[in-house]
């Protein structure tokens, strides 16, 4: 039986657009400590700025995927946000609307109230990964090469995706022209600062077992990150199979 619509190996529905302004906001408040730390007030703002720009939606593994390719594997430098200086001029905008909106009502949000210092030794951090993006091509070729099957390890092991629509093993196919993506899972542990190994294996009936490793240093967060940014996503160096003839 046909599962419900909104169930079922899918990412949750989701506007690109949120992870761009979320980003960007950020970005614009470095300099502001107070208010970058203060979850209500970015997201009083995000809203404003997104109820402003025309919405982006992906739903699957497979629509960030296309997203990607268009974006970073095919010289899409120029699509992304056109207009960036709108954007943020908008963001800019909001922040002082929501400034001017607390000021006038005195407003006391939960997200306000002081927090107590943690001891670091009761510190367990959340390591974050970022999404990782590449290609299967033909080693001679150059074509891309669908039908392959791509597994990303971790320290060995066959890494957890972060949401059930990513799935690992991932089959190469010609919507996503030979692309893979992945989303690990974040991975709790105390250290500050953690190396992860990271190995790509992608093997094809018709070509040898191709295999290619790196380091990823990550950075304990306290919570975990459910969000695209696009300026973190690592693009690997296609795997270039040889053919076993």
């Amino acid at each position: 039986m046909q599962e419900p619509y909104g169930k079922g190996p899918f990412m949750k529905i989701k506007n690109y657009q949120e992870d761009i302004v979320l980003h960007a906001i950020s970005v614009l408040m470095e300099d502001q400590p107070d208010l970058r730390n203060d979850q209500a007030f970015i997201n009083d703002v995000a809203a404003y700025v997104l109820n402003r720009m025309s919405p982006k939606y992906i739903m699957s593994e497979r629509g960030f995927t296309r997203l990607a390719v268009s974006h970073l594997l095919e010289n899409g430098n120029g699509e992304g946000i056109k207009d960036l200086v709108e954007l943020m001029a908008l963001i800019n905008s909001g922040i002082k609307v929501v400034k001017e909106r607390r000021r006038s009502t005195g407003e006391k949000r939960e997200d306000d109230q002081d927090v107590g210092i943690l001891d670091p030794n009761q510190i367990e951090y959340l390591h974050n990964f970022p999404q990782l993006i590449g290609l299967v091509v033909d080693g001679t070729s150059g074509n891309f090469v669908p039908n392959a099957c791509v597994t990303l390890y971790l320290d060995g092991v066959i890494a957890a995706q972060a949401e059930s629509g990513w799935v690992n093993p991932y089959i190469t196919n010609s919507l996503t022209k030979g692309a893979f993506s992945f989303w690990p899972k974040a991975i709790k542990d105390s250290a500050e600062e953690k190396s992860f190994e990271i190995k790509i294996s992608a093997e094809h009936e018709k070509y040898k077992l191709f295999s290619n490793e790196r380091k990823v240093l990550t950075k304990g967060a306290l919570r975990v990150f459910n969000f695209i940014d696009g300026e973190s996503i690592i693009n690997l160096e296609p795997c270039r199979l040889v053919s076993k003839k």
